[in-house]
């Protein structure tokens, strides 16, 4: 092959006044309006951006940052871009690689390539790397919390955009996974694939094939590592610190928790290894390769009918286990919690078909009664988490302070629990009758 041609390339971006002007690039004299985050209901996959649009310049922008490099084509379809990122008096190097062609072959060259370097479908476009800078601000995530099917009437553009939506807040999240950068990260990535796994079963009817498995048990994985990390958290900030302030300090506990914040930071050690590794990296690429690369024949079956059918299942389910809750033991509550879980995943995405006070108070409902459930299930973890510490620091005094603790905060979680399933259950279902679209 033969050696790349570099060129100079210096790119300008500019906005006029107020959080709603455009943002445009000059490059080589030519102006484009640009898209430093992607529209609103534009399905824009993780990596990519809209397309640029012509534009004419404009007198009353002003320049808040720009790109000097250079940049070479080092083969058909790949193009190196290396230099630095200037906002006022702040630099930042910079460098991105950029493939074109057909995505199929794109995608597979970029799964290839991330098998031996740190390749990952870019976070931030510059300009709002620049527009960052400017503002003293980190970038701006693309993407973050549940996704929304507004406006989606079919099937397959509904998934389509969902997916999107999360594989870029997973991106987002996942470099937050430090210990130093506290227990939010770990969380909100975590809440990121229970919500993309939700999705593949949601909808199966337009998910099937070993591929899909194969990503929805990565999903999985990943997924226990990040619980690891959250479950010491919990315990250490939860239960842990409440006992330890219940008996004022004791040295016990406080041995204990030390020996906790070990196993918290080694879980966060092992996370934060598979994070940077190649196993995490093929996760990425294969869910795009699996969500870009559809087939020709595409699932037009409406939407809202779909979620009626799918929600009340998962309603059905739920109100039988609320019916026997006060018979319900840790198992069975455990398993009731998953149900609300499950319930919430697929009501959040649903909901906006059916907008209104009805649909915000079963959600709001629904999200309580998860929380006092999940108070439960950590004080039942909280109890294992303690075992697993038995002859490492933590004698028999502090295992049974916090065993005990942990059994009295779970049977006031049932309580609360009880409540909030009342609550819901007199507030029924968003989703009766057919819903008003707004396109």
């Amino acid at each position: 092959m033969p050696a790349p041609i570099w060129v100079a390339e210096t790119v300008t971006w500019f906005r006029g006044e107020g959080e709603d002007a455009p943002v445009l690039q000059r490059i080589r004299g030519d102006w484009q309006l640009i898209h430093a985050m992607p529209p609103e209901g534009c399905l824009c996959w993780p990596g990519f951006l809209p397309p640029h649009e012509a534009h004419d310049a404009d007198p009353a922008a002003l320049p808040f940052g720009r790109f000097i490099g250079r940049r070479a084509i080092l083969a058909e379809g790949v193009t190196w871009l290396e230099g630095r990122l200037e906002a006022g008096v702040k630099r930042q190097r910079v460098a991105r690689l950029f493939l074109d062609g057909p995505p199929a072959e794109t995608l597979a060259m970029a799964a290839k390539l991330a098998e031996d370097l740190p390749l990952l479908p870019a976070r931030h476009g510059l300009a709002e790397m620049a527009l960052a800078f400017t503002e003293s601000r980190a970038p701006r995530a693309r993407r973050i919390g549940p996704p929304t099917l507004a406006g989606a009437e079919t099937i397959e553009p509904a998934f389509l955009a969902a997916l999107a939506h999360l594989q870029d807040v997973l991106l987002a999240e996942t470099p937050n996974c430090r210990l130093e950068a506290g227990p939010r990260g770990v969380h909100q990535s975590r809440v990121a694939i229970r919500r993309l796994r939700s999705l593949l079963k949601l909808f199966r009817p337009v998910v099937d094939g070993p591929g899909w498995r194969d990503w929805d048990a990565r999903l999985r994985d990943l997924a226990q590592a990040l619980g690891a990390a959250r479950d010491w958290d919990v315990f250490l900030t939860g239960i842990g610190q409440a006992t330890l302030s219940a008996l004022d300090g004791d040295v016990r506990i406080k041995r204990l928790l030390t020996t906790a914040t070990h196993e918290r930071d080694a879980a966060y050690m092992a996370l934060a290894s598979l994070l940077e590794g190649e196993g995490f990296r093929r996760t990425i690429w294969l869910g795009l390769q699996l969500t870009m690369i559809r087939p020709s024949t595409v699932v037009e079956e409406p939407l809202a009918p779909f979620a009626v059918t799918l929600l009340g299942k998962r309603w059905k389910r739920l109100k039988h286990a609320g019916a026997a809750m006060k018979e319900l033991d840790s198992t069975a509550l455990h398993e009731m919690r998953l149900d609300a879980k499950r319930l919430r995943y697929a009501a959040e995405p649903f909901a906006a078909l059916w907008p209104g006070r009805a649909t915000k108070r079963f959600s709001r409902r629904l999200s309580a009664l998860q929380e006092a459930l999940g108070l439960a299930n950590d004080a039942t973890v909280a109890r294992e988490l303690a075992k697993r510490l038995a002859g490492r620091g933590a004698g028999g005094f502090a295992m049974g302070a916090v065993t005990g603790f942990a059994a009295g905060r779970a049977e006031g979680s049932r309580l609360a629990a009880m409540s909030a399933w009342k609550a819901l259950r007199d507030a029924g279902p968003f989703w009766k009758g057919a819903p008003e679209l707004k396109l």
